[in-house]
């Protein structure tokens, strides 16, 4: 028996030599921040990339919403190739004149509108592609960032637990604990070497994750922040009164303006135009030469455009009724998030303040209670899991903030995550 022990010590600390060496493998040392994280998002993105084509699309469209009519030349030759007086060409007239046909009801202007703010809502879309891009790159980095503060918990971990061992080792050095307590401790101390190897790896996936957002691969291998590190929340009143410049309110109000515009050139477009013209014309027979004037507008005896005004106006009562439930459901939306960040603000501050120092307490009392022999192995191990949970809560806390505070940032614009962007929604010029 005592030679089976003997080696199953020697594999325990044949294997803590080399999950030791692979934690002690180099790696490139570089680190990224969010801010270059986001701007290269901005830079490279998929989904971004293709609005600069829409832009120059809505360009040519307000060009083309400007132009005017091209005037029409007219020729007409008359009391030709006949017979008797008409024969030939002796007694031929011959017209030429210019024709313009003039708008009516301000379309042109009322094109120019509705491209306007065709282009408009274009950039507002891309305000919401681009809001949506950088949150999923923040979502990544932030996950990426609580992978990291798990790793530190592992070290932690790893820490208290040699502590332990280190303190049974001199127990069993003088016969006051049986040699299992050692081996149990050695055995704990492995598997979280190996829960440490398996969340590198899981860490290299997520680097992998968040290159993906700008197209590359990964050429870091550690991110700059601290989820310990939390803004002050401002006060509802607040928040909702920032709401008014969602973005996603701003799309909205704008696809309303847009459909509004499109009403508007339905109502125009009804209107009948006016053609003008005006020529000269020869009349061979005679030996003269007369001014020709010419005036045409269609009879409107029914407006030709009524299915178009019908649907252009149900499409803008839509609009308005859609702008209406977007607010309505943002400020609901607004006011829950508002309520799980002030819920987890608490839950932080208590574990801080109450939780985490009592958990510390307790396990120095049982350590120093086990090194005199007031506790055995199972209180010492107990009260190190619970330091341990209540280290992991702690962190799992911190992380879900931070992915609530990116929530409200992108309702609201508030500059709430720290180390983020100064907000997510703030008009950027993408060039730089």
């Amino acid at each position: 028996m005592l030679i089976k022990f003997a080696r199953g010590r020697a594999w325990l600390n044949g294997m803590l030599l080399a999950c030791y060496a692979l934690s002690a493998a180099p790696v490139l040392a570089t680190e990224l921040t969010i801010n270059e994280a986001l701007k290269r998002t901005l830079l490279q993105s998929p989904a971004l990339q293709l609005y600069p084509y829409q832009q120059r699309i809505n360009d040519a469209a307000t060009l083309q919403a400007g132009f005017t009519p091209n005037p029409e030349l007219n020729i007409s030759l008359e009391n030709v190739l006949g017979n008797g007086s008409s024969s030939g060409v002796k007694s031929a007239e011959l017209t030429l004149s210019l024709s313009q046909l003039i708008e009516l009801g301000d379309k042109k202007q009322k094109r120019l509108d509705l491209s306007q703010w065709q282009s408009q809502l274009s950039q507002q879309q891309y305000q919401l592609a681009k809001v949506d891009a950088l949150a999923a790159t923040m979502r990544s980095f932030l996950e990426l960032l609580h992978q990291q503060g798990l790793l530190q918990w592992t070290v932690d971990k790893i820490a208290i637990e040699q502590q332990a061992l280190a303190a049974a080792k001199i127990r069993a050095k003088a016969g006051a604990v049986p040699e299992a307590d050692v081996a149990r401790l050695e055995l704990r101390v492995l598997q979280s070497r190996m829960e440490q190897q398996a969340l590198l790896q899981e860490q290299q996936s997520l680097q992998r994750l968040l290159a993906q957002h700008w197209l590359q691969a990964p050429d870091f291998s550690t991110i700059e922040g601290d989820l310990a590190k939390l803004p002050q929340l401002p006060p509802l009143a607040d928040v909702l009164l920032q709401l008014q410049q969602a973005p996603q309110l701003q799309y909205w109000l704008t696809q309303s303006r847009f459909v509004q515009s499109q009403q508007q050139l339905a109502q125009a477009l009804g209107q009948a135009d006016l053609t003008v013209g005006a020529g000269i014309r020869r009349n061979e027979a005679l030996n003269e030469n007369a001014l020709v004037l010419q005036l045409s507008m269609p009879l409107t005896l029914e407006n030709p455009n009524q299915g178009n005004i019908l649907a252009s106006a149900a499409a803008a009562e839509q609009a308005e009724l859609l702008q209406q439930q977007q607010q309505q459901q943002l400020v609901l939306q607004v006011e829950r998030s508002f309520q799980q960040l002030t819920a987890l603000n608490t839950q932080l501050h208590d574990y801080h303040t109450a939780v985490l120092p009592a958990a510390e307490r307790v396990l120095q009392q049982m350590l120093a209670g086990y090194q005199q022999g007031l506790f055995d192995m199972t209180d010492l191990l107990a009260a190190q899991q619970e330091i341990l949970q209540t280290r992991r809560t702690v962190l799992d806390l911190q992380y879900r903030l931070h992915l609530q505070l990116l929530e409200q940032e992108r309702f609201t614009g508030l500059p709430l995550v720290v180390n983020g962007p100064t907000a997510l929604t703030s008009p950027q010029d993408d060039s730089k």
